[in-house]
């Protein structure tokens, strides 16, 4: 019985040894301070966001992969959202919009490399309406969705901007209250390539 004890405080001993090894290579992982996070699950997205947008008094930065935007259907809550943006701009906030061009990385033939832009509707509408709209650098897909408003709340998951996001699908986000998660993620997508 005694041996058994032995040998298994030295596994645990040797075990702990090769962890400790392992993580000398890894980069630190550190934690932000947070005043809140409200999860956003599928219908909980669009009144949140809404609500958020049109409180915002500062800045609104969106980086999102897509916004897809039906003309013939200007009630939809993706299309109410770009407008959010757009009444946002027009009371002083700034506010910069980021999407991706949507290319066909994936696709073999003819169509490799196509760019779909998806949110094209939604980049005119902003446009027109003087709010800065850029698109990500076609080499590299911006696949984020988030939301930086007034360098406080970043809201960030799965939910792009279109009918199925906000209607049908399962999708998860979060709202983070926090200054220091704002800052950190608005200087990384500072650094996106931006094309007209």
């Amino acid at each position: 019985m005694k041996l058994k004890n032995k040998i298994s405080t030295v596994l645990v001993y040797l075990i702990l040894i090769f962890i400790s090894v392992l993580s000398l290579g890894t980069k630190p992982v550190y934690s932000l301070p947070v005043d809140d996070v409200i999860p956003l699950v599928d219908t909980e997205y669009y009144p949140a966001v809404h609500k958020a947008l049109a409180n915002a008094e500062k800045s609104i930065l969106c980086v999102m992969f897509m916004a897809k935007l039906d003309p013939k259907h200007k009630g939809g809550d993706e299309y109410k959202l770009v407008l959010d943006l757009i009444n946002a701009h027009k009371r002083g906030v700034e506010v910069q919009v980021i999407f991706d061009q949507n290319v066909k990385f994936w696709e073999k033939g003819k169509n490799r490399n196509v760019i779909e832009r998806k949110s094209e509707y939604a980049y005119e509408l902003l446009s027109e309406n003087g709010v800065p709209v850029f698109y990500d650098n076609e080499n590299r897909v911006t696949h984020n969705k988030v939301l930086i408003i007034d360098k406080y709340i970043t809201i960030i998951g799965s939910t792009n901007w279109t009918y199925s996001a906000l209607r049908k699908n399962h999708e998860a986000s979060v709202m983070i209250k926090s200054g220091s998660v704002a800052v950190a993620f608005e200087e990384k997508f500072k650094k996106i390539e931006k094309n007209r």
